[in-house]
């Protein structure tokens, strides 16, 4: 009997010693708020062919300032400077072209959004899978849900700003204070004079 039991136990063993190792779904980590940011971008085409149309220009962009625009006009026409200001004015990063041939000057609205979306961060039983040696497949989904939504410019996940240079306020403040200290009067004369003599006592 013993040794029956002892086979049992070691083909039960064997088998799962040979059982597929887990997916690498499996140890996604959830924790990265850049996993939760969803990417989409949207182009508008405008033409140019009336003050109206660059009034259109300027009303799209008043409403909704694009990421970048893309212009495409001849430089010496009237239009395209008006469309030029209207781009300066809003401050958009452009980039001018010429029109292709037999095509009319255009401008192209470039619309980069970044949304956040959320994530199931209640506990899932991973025991039910079978891989018992992994963590909940939602842990860390609530901390990457903080993060995302402290932070309102979510560009800085993808694109972060550079650093700007120090301040240098500060550093000069801290030269106005050294040169404004009172230089000591060497011309008063001093409480100790001798110190102690040759013969050890004091003077």
């Amino acid at each position: 009997m013993n040794k029956n039991y002892f086979y049992i136990c070691l083909l039960s063993m064997t088998v799962l010693a040979c059982a597929p190792p887990p997916p690498k779904e499996a140890y996604f980590n959830r924790g990265e708020p850049e996993s939760l940011l969803d990417y989409s971008s949207e182009v508008v085409n405008l033409k140019i062919a009336s003050p109206a149309s660059v009034q259109e220009v300027a009303d799209a962009v008043n409403k909704e300032q694009p990421t970048r625009a893309e212009v495409s006009c001849e430089p010496q026409d009237t239009l395209c400077g008006q469309v030029k200001n209207v781009m300066q004015q809003f401050g958009v990063q452009t980039k001018y072209k010429l029109p292709n041939p037999g095509s009319s000057p255009s401008v192209a609205l470039v619309y980069d959004r970044l949304q956040a979306r959320n994530c199931q961060n209640r506990y899932i039983d991973n025991t039910i899978s079978g891989y018992n040696n992994l963590n909940s497949p939602t842990l860390g989904c609530s901390t990457a849900i903080n993060i995302v939504q402290m932070v309102t410019d979510k560009r800085q996940f993808t694109d972060p700003a550079l650093m700007d240079m120090p301040d240098a306020n500060k550093p000069m403040q801290a030269l106005g204070y050294r040169n404004a200290m009172v230089k000591p009067d060497v011309s008063f004369p001093t409480m100790v004079e001798g110190g102690f003599n040759s013969a050890g006592g004091a003077r």
